[in-house]
């Protein structure tokens, strides 16, 4: 399953942050890779695998491994493996999923990158169902689709024969959405990233809680850590223990890379490697911990 929304964390909800036990750490660059235009999105997937979406390109770009060139596809359009913005990627290492935000669906592809289906509800006369605009979408260690909805500012769940079962984070309370920007799934929690908090329901859409309240501001991504959770605004990353306490933050003055990085756009991890997505390339760092 992909590592990206494979680990089944549990956070508690509901402890005060306490003071970061340690600020600025110093990361350095181990190496980097890549060259796109505007990158904005990248997925772990299985085997090593990494997906990155170039939002200027509208291409999807799929690394096999560190040494060889990617293979791509896409290009503007609202053809099969056209997008008109791709926003989010999820992998169960068989099925590749890729929303396509202007084109309001969900395209499908095989483990290479070749043209399956897609899913599309906007047009549908069951109002429940309907999504346009998606922003991002994940995948449970079950088969099940999440798809974050742009238009309706709420979470569809699609079973993992694409049959449509709930939606939820629309409801009026403290789960309820207001400014998504990235979604995870594990096998009991869903996690969506809004610009000021990342907001914690269990696997059927009750709200549980949230996490960086008062802490994290205009983030642009997040990833979840067998003992923790990280998220990233342009030029901070924070991270958290599993019970939702700030633990430290680095700033971009602390972020040591060969290449300099002058944006964050999106963070992920795979064992103590963190992947620090720039506009133009991968940058690879080792964390201590």
């Amino acid at each position: 399953m992909a590592a990206a929304f494979a680990i089944a964390v549990c956070f508690l909800i509901g402890l005060s942050p306490a003071s970061a036990q340690s600020v600025d750490p110093v990361l350095v660059e181990d190496y980097s890779i890549g060259s796109f235009q505007r990158a904005t999105r990248i997925v772990l997937g299985t085997q090593g695998t990494i997906y990155i979406l170039d939002a200027d390109e509208n291409k999807v770009l799929l690394f096999s491994n560190l040494q060889d060139a990617p293979k791509t596809i896409g290009g503007f359009g609202w053809s099969s493996s056209s997008f008109d913005k791709p926003t989010g990627v999820a992998t169960d290492g068989v099925n590749v999923y890729v929303s396509d935000f202007g084109n309001h669906r969900i395209q499908r592809f095989d483990r290479d990158l070749n043209y399956i289906s897609s899913l599309s509800t906007r047009d549908t006369s069951d109002a429940n169902s309907r999504f346009g605009y998606p922003l991002d979408i994940a995948l449970s260690e079950l088969g099940d689709l999440f798809i974050l909805d742009g238009e309706n500012i709420r979470v569809l769940k699609f079973n993992s024969q694409v049959s449509f079962e709930r939606t939820f984070g629309d409801n009026a309370g403290k789960g309820k959405l207001q400014n998504p920007v990235k979604l995870v799934a594990t096998n009991s929690r869903i996690f969506v990233g809004e610009k000021n908090r990342i907001i914690v329901f269990d696997y059927f859409g009750n709200y549980l809680g949230s996490i960086g309240d008062g802490i994290i501001n205009n983030i642009n991504g997040f990833t979840i850590l067998t003992n923790g959770l990280l998220a990233a605004s342009s030029d901070t990353i924070w991270r958290f223990t599993r019970e939702g306490v700030l633990q430290n933050i680095s700033s971009l003055g602390n972020i040591i890379s060969g290449d300099r990085i002058d944006q964050i756009q999106d963070i992920a991890c795979k064992g103590k490697q963190l992947f620090i997505l720039s506009p133009q390339r991968i940058h690879v760092f080792k964390m201590s911990n």
